[in-house]
């Protein structure tokens, strides 16, 4: 049987990913490209409840882009998902509905426990570690921590906390200011907390898993990376110390100084701080002081779901 050819789009609060694949009946895969573009869909959704009309027609031009390369490349599907914008937003159904119309495809909103349940796919499936894992999802809007081994998922949470959401309820200064840095560790802190009796029990135990921009762009800083390789990224390791480094780093800059920075894509300089700080509070949540790094998220995790289907 001749492979199918897929595409799995994953539509954030800030980042649209699109990762196409030729997928055989024997569940093997073959990546052919992975794309990712800042599109800012759920920028002003914390504060005002709605997804306005500058990120629709932006994450609009990104979902064309993707579909012309999909068509060029002779797509027999596109998969999308929507994740926290979407299932935030009052106006969801309505955007969905005009980008549906535009692009001739589907997009399904998930929910904040199959967000989760797809990155512990993606995780259990592209990286062989073994033992108890916590799998954190950090996006623009939520964050997802999944805990499982290679049993699957025993616990999933989804928490309403993220690095466009932190950035625009705290931080209006450039360079931030010292009191708005502690009024957001503390808002951090005050969403984390009630993990804490629900994942005591393994904190020990686990090895923390990081997927999504905000860590790997943080490796990618780290390694200086001028043009982002996956092979340098996916499965290394982010210490704690170096997660501090870059909070000093950030908080000394303006916008167009962290712009600059090797390693951070610029339309990602605005929210990087406030995603690292909000890796530093969990880091310390849970008593590590590292975490292992991987680039594959829902899109690798819907495209294991397909596989398997075949």
């Amino acid at each position: 049987m001749s492979p199918r050819r897929s595409a799995f789009i994953d539509i954030g609060t800030n980042a649209v990913l699109c990762l196409i694949a030729d997928l055989r009946d024997t569940g093997r895969f073959r990546v052919l490209d992975d794309l990712a573009e800042i599109a800012g869909l759920g920028r002003g959704v914390d504060r005002s409840g709605l997804i306005d009309a500058a990120g629709e027609q932006r994450c609009l031009e990104t979902l064309e882009r993707y579909r012309a390369h999909c068509q060029n490349l002779g797509v027999d599907e596109i998969i999308a998902v929507g994740t926290s914008a979407l299932r935030d937003a009052r106006n969801s159904a309505e955007v969905r509905a005009r980008l549906q119309q535009r692009l001739g495809f589907e997009i399904r909103v998930i929910s904040g426990v199959e967000e989760a349940a797809y990155s512990f796919l993606a995780v259990q499936r592209g990286l062989s570690l073994a033992g108890e894992l916590l799998v954190i999802d950090i996006g623009g809007g939520s964050t997802e921590f999944i805990l499982g081994n290679r049993d699957g998922v025993a616990l999933a949470v989804s928490v309403d906390v993220g690095s466009v959401r932190l950035t625009e309820r705290f931080l209006h200064s450039d360079p931030v200011r010292a009191e708005e840095i502690a009024a957001m560790n503390h808002a951090i802190e005050q969403e984390l907390k009630p993990l804490l009796d629900r994942f005591d029990n393994f904190k020990t135990a686990l090895t923390l898993v990081g997927i999504a921009g905000t860590f790997t762009t943080l490796s990618a800083v780290e390694k200086r990376l001028e043009k982002y390789v996956h092979a340098e990224v996916h499965g290394s390791c982010l210490s704690l110390a170096e997660v501090r480094r870059q909070i000093r780093l950030f908080s000394e800059c303006s916008l167009a100084e962290r712009q600059r920075i090797v390693g951070l894509e610029a339309k990602r300089a605005d929210v990087i701080f406030a995603g690292a700080c909000l890796i530093e509070r969990i880091l310390n949540l849970f008593g590590a002081d590292s975490v292992v790094v991987s680039d594959q998220g829902v899109r690798y995790g819907l495209l294991h779901e397909r596989a398997q289907r075949l």
